[in-house]
């Protein structure tokens, strides 16, 4: 069964009920295979070692290129970001299987362009903002970008894309920190739900500040009355993230309590960008969102396991499975990734295709990564075989994210020193790929 046997309408419904959305989500995944996935390209030894070596090469150009940016009058942006753009594109040709359209779309089609702008309002919307949380919402940016290429709506940071993609780092950062009181939490989530159904709410605190300023942006772009699931949908994924502190708790959930709450979070989350992007959406196109949001939600999981299973946080993931039990998940996250954005006809136009392709592929990718660094989870058998559809070894694979994260620790100290994350981004920005 393809992703389209799910669909049943093509109207636009300003009332999507999220809990069947949920439904429907859980019933594809589970009615989706987990046999080992019927992957494509198969890599020898000596693939793997020609392509690690590569990679190490166009790694250490990149490290040397970011590096010895400075901003200085005296150097040339266009040419710089000429420059990376290009070592970018080899690499995701030659190394992450992706094709020419793929990365030149995500390269010319004005994904670069988005990020300058995004990085540049965050600065001046909080100059406190920690480059980490920066990267974090840039990543919900990028979702967005996609979503807004799916639905053949140009690329750019709209007041809804800026808002939205700021909201849940400071929530999440919130969430998380230890010295805040389970009382503060509760209270400033009480607060927040209240002013995303329209309550008028006096922030207490700096955070509730800036979070309600978040709100009032996108209620200067979305009318309530007009567009509904606009907000319907923030109070949704308010709820899973509040309801996915259950996760954290020293009771034990059973596993359909763990998929139920993954596939909400991740499902409202993007079911969020959505709306946001488009204001409103068709029932079929609601579906494939919130699909994709558990798609995402379960790649993020398969990434943090190992911190998981160390702050006792419960995933698919981490909690204490056979290596058998963790190993069909993964397949069946494979053969998801597959089943959701192969032979899609929802979205059409050449542009829309080559998109889902390179999502899909990438998504391949950061799945095969993730286990490489999570490789305690699985047995060996299954991890040389699963090895043999990576570019490159998940030992050598392994090895580069460890060097990518030390060069991005060094970024970081050079960054605090100067700033000049807007410059690179606007640098990066005006480089041209031919």
């Amino acid at each position: 069964m393809s992703f389209g046997d799910l669909m049943d309408t093509n109207a636009d419904i300003k009332n999507i009920d999220i809990g069947r959305l949920r439904q429907i989500c859980l019933e594809m995944w589970d009615s989706t295979s987990d046999d080992f996935p019927m992957l494509h390209r198969r890599y020898t030894d000596s693939d793997h070692a020609a392509n690690h070596a590569r990679l190490k090469t166009y790694i250490g150009d990149i490290v040397k290129l970011v590096g010895g940016f400075d901003g200085k009058t005296g150097q040339d942006p266009v040419a710089w970001g000429s420059c990376l753009k290009r070592l970018i594109y080899e690499s995701g040709i030659s190394m992450a299987g992706l094709d020419d359209p793929g990365m030149k779309l995500l390269l010319n089609g004005g994904f670069c362009e988005a990020t300058a702008d995004f990085i540049e309002q965050a600065r001046a919307f909080d100059m406190s903002f920690r480059l980490d949380d920066i990267f974090q919402s840039l990543r919900n940016v990028w979702i967005m970008n996609c979503i807004q290429v799916l639905l053949g709506i140009g690329i750019s940071v709209t007041p809804s894309v800026f808002a939205y993609s700021m909201l849940y780092p400071y929530t999440d950062n919130f969430l998380d920190a230890g010295k805040v009181s389970e009382r503060q939490k509760r209270e400033t989530n009480d607060r927040l739900e209240k002013r995303l159904g329209g309550e008028p709410v006096r922030s207490e605190t700096l955070l509730e500040n800036r979070l309600f300023k978040l709100v009032e942006m996108i209620e200067g772009q979305f009318d309530r009355k007009l567009f509904p699931m606009v907000y319907r949908s923030l109070i949704g994924i308010h709820a899973a993230q509040v309801r996915s502190m259950r996760q954290d708790k020293g009771s034990p959930l059973s596993l359909e309590e763990i998929k139920d709450i993954s596939a909400e979070k991740g499902g409202c989350s993007v079911l969020a960008d959505g709306y946001l992007v488009k204001g409103s959406l068709t029932e079929d196109e609601a579906v494939f969102i919130f699909c994709f949001g558990m798609l995402l939600q379960l790649v993020d999981d398969l990434q943090d396991a190992a911190d998981d299973r160390r702050n006792g946080h419960s995933t698919l993931f981490s909690v204490n499975g056979s290596r058998t039990s963790v190993q069909s998940i993964t397949n069946r996250l494979i053969n998801y990734t597959c089943r959701l954005l192969e032979d899609n006809r929802l979205f059409a136009g050449d542009t829309a295709v080559t998109m889902m392709r390179t999502i899909k592929n990438s998504i391949i990718l950061l799945i095969m990564g993730a286990a490489a660094c999570n490789s305690r989870i699985y047995e060996r058998a299954y991890l040389e075989e699963l090895e043999r559809y990576c570019p490159v070894s998940f030992k050598e694979l392994k090895g580069c994210y460890s060097r990518v994260e030390r060069e991005y620790l060094k970024l970081k100290m050079k960054l605090a020193v100067k700033s000049l994350e807007v410059p690179m981004a606007r640098a990066f920005a005006a480089g041209i790929l031919v």
